[in-house]
């Protein structure tokens, strides 16, 4: 569901015609892929109180579609001034640990697993015990810990 286009079902389910309501929550109950709990032809006050929970939904939708297009929550960003009386040294490893928070940072975002030998990066690797053709243990490794000797054994 796009925000977007629940906003553009407000006015007709607001609407004092009641064949254009009906209309609009036609379209919601496809839009939503669900019944929204709207009644074209319900009371006023009923009316109202089911658009009022549409505009929350709607609400925590920008929310979402902000917090993924806008950045992620404690990430700083680089601050050009800060930068300024830095010696090049200085500035190049400011810049590495910012680049190693967005990692972390973007890994949780996109639902991946911290590495279970250093917990800071994210997992990339996933490497199985099977025994008897069934898996018995699973660990997950970023790369530089999977490279590590002795980390491919039992888990």
């Amino acid at each position: 569901m796009r925000p977007k286009d629940l906003e553009a079902l407000l006015p007709g389910l607001e609407s004092a015609d009641a064949f254009a309501r009906l209309e609009a929550e036609r379209r919601l109950r496809v839009l939503l892929s669900r019944d929204a709990g709207y009644r074209w032809d319900a009371a006023p006050a009923d009316r109202a109180a089911s658009l009022d929970r549409l505009r929350k939904r709607l609400a925590e939708e920008a929310k979402r579609s902000r917090a993924r297009r806008g950045g992620f929550p404690g990430l700083a960003a680089v601050d050009l001034k800060a930068l300024q009386g830095m010696s090049p040294q200085e500035m190049e490893g400011h810049l590495q640990e910012l680049l190693g928070k967005a990692q972390v940072v973007a890994a949780a975002g996109h639902g991946r697993p911290r590495c279970q030998g250093c917990g800071k990066r994210p997992a990339t690797v996933e490497i199985v015990e099977v025994r008897s053709r069934r898996a018995r243990g699973v660990k997950r490794l970023c790369d530089p810990c999977a490279a590590a000797p002795g980390e491919s054994k039992e888990t």
